[in-house]
């Protein structure tokens, strides 16, 4: 009998020291992922002031070819943050790191398809057409990032980057898709829709602003300082 109370207090011990082990491990990758995602986020929001005053001044949207080096800048910031704390390896580290890494993956095939038709059917159909047959870019952009902050969320157990990723990504993707910063500029500019069409690709740099700051760099900062 003595040996059975035994082993049932050992087991109940070890699952209480794999529990705590565990927990130790998510508030380790949380603080670190906070800090990724703060970086991250003030990363993508000088990186959108950057290509929407390059857009402005050559007047096109070949300053959106400046995300590719988004990834590299943020590596680079990464490694040069003095605030860095290197969580243990765990599995709750690996499914994060998987989930971004499928995001970076899916975002980066669909931006390169959407570069491939948009320039194929600015080329075969008239303006009118064309603007019909788009792929749209920033809207679904924001939204994969919304649905993988999100997911971040739900591994670390954080209820407000749950939020915060939901809110964000839902957010700016109606507020592009419905056209919201174009309606506000036509209001407060005073310009035509034909004028539109010079000033449309620095409006979507202020839609990628707008998530870095409430999908990113707000839910980082908290997350970092263990307040999520």
């Amino acid at each position: 009998m003595e040996t059975i109370e035994n082993n049932e207090l050992t087991a109940e011990r070890s699952l209480e020291i794999i529990t705590e082990q565990i927990e130790q491990s998510r508030k380790a990758v949380s603080k670190s992922t906070g800090q990724a995602l703060y970086v991250a986020g003030l990363s993508m929001m000088a990186m959108s002031i950057v290509i929407a005053i390059t857009n402005y001044l050559t007047k096109t949207p070949l300053g959106h070819l400046l995300w590719f080096l988004l990834p590299l800048i943020i590596i680079w910031a990464q490694k040069n943050n003095k605030e860095r704390e290197h969580a243990p390896v765990s599995l709750i580290g690996t499914l994060v790191g998987k989930t971004w890494w499928t995001f970076a993956t899916f975002t980066l095939v669909f931006f390169l398809i959407t570069i491939i038709w948009n320039s194929v059917a600015v080329r075969l159909y008239q303006p009118d057409a064309y603007m019909q047959l788009r792929i749209r870019v920033t809207p679904i952009i924001v939204l994969l990032m919304g649905m993988t902050v999100t997911i971040t969320g739900h591994i670390l157990r954080s209820r407000w980057l749950v939020v915060f990723g939901f809110i964000a990504g839902i957010g700016t993707c109606l507020w592009e898709w419905l056209g919201i910063s174009e309606a506000l500029f036509i209001r407060v500019a005073g310009q035509s829709l034909s004028e539109l069409g010079l000033v449309r690709p620095i409006l979507h740099c202020f839609t990628y602003l707008l998530f870095a700051f409430f999908g990113m760099v707000l839910p980082g900062y908290l997350l970092k300082r263990q307040r999520l």
